[in-house]
């Protein structure tokens, strides 16, 4: 179970990254991106699985929300640093904005207060859901399939007269 954990939380750390490069280059589609990011995972997390043997359902959709979360959170992890690179940027770049700003980018704590508005925190919330019930959805559909291809597989065949 330990590997099947730090695998997880490894590929989600890999795929938030992904995801935030995506946003960063400026391919960010709404809604396509977060179901891409989910549909990978659930695809990336369902042969960890297998690999190291979980099958329980239960188990694998719980990781499944878990893995997903830490992508969403390295995704937003990576967009705040960029935001940061870009404020050092600014500041070296024109002398005039160094006037008016700190030398040091807002917190993450000050960052999400100034950004936070009605309207992306629901678009925030609708990125994260997606991204979890994509890679729920993958897991349980793509497991549900190995193991009735399984049971398909130790069925004697009888021949068809």
């Amino acid at each position: 179970m330990t590997r099947w954990y730090l695998a997880g939380i490894a590929a989600g750390a890999v795929i938030g990254w992904v995801a935030a490069m995506c946003h960063l280059g400026g391919w960010a589609p709404i809604g396509l991106v977060s179901l891409g990011v989910g549909l990978a995972l659930g695809y990336v997390l369902s042969k960890l699985a297998a690999a190291v043997g979980v099958c329980c359902p239960k188990r694998l959709a719980v990781g499944a929300v878990t893995f997903a979360l830490v992508a969403v959170l390295v995704e937003h992890t990576w967009l705040y640093h960029d935001f940061c690179r870009q404020w050092q940027e600014a500041r070296a770049v024109e002398p005039h904005v160094a006037l008016f700003r700190p030398a040091e980018p807002w917190s993450p704590a000050e960052y999400l207060e100034r950004e936070m508005s009605p309207g992306r925190a629901a678009l925030w919330c609708v990125d994260a859901a997606l991204i979890v019930a994509a890679a729920v959805g993958t897991v349980l559909v793509l497991r549900r399939h190995a193991a009735n291809g399984a049971s398909q597989a130790t069925r004697p065949s009888v021949p068809h007269s």
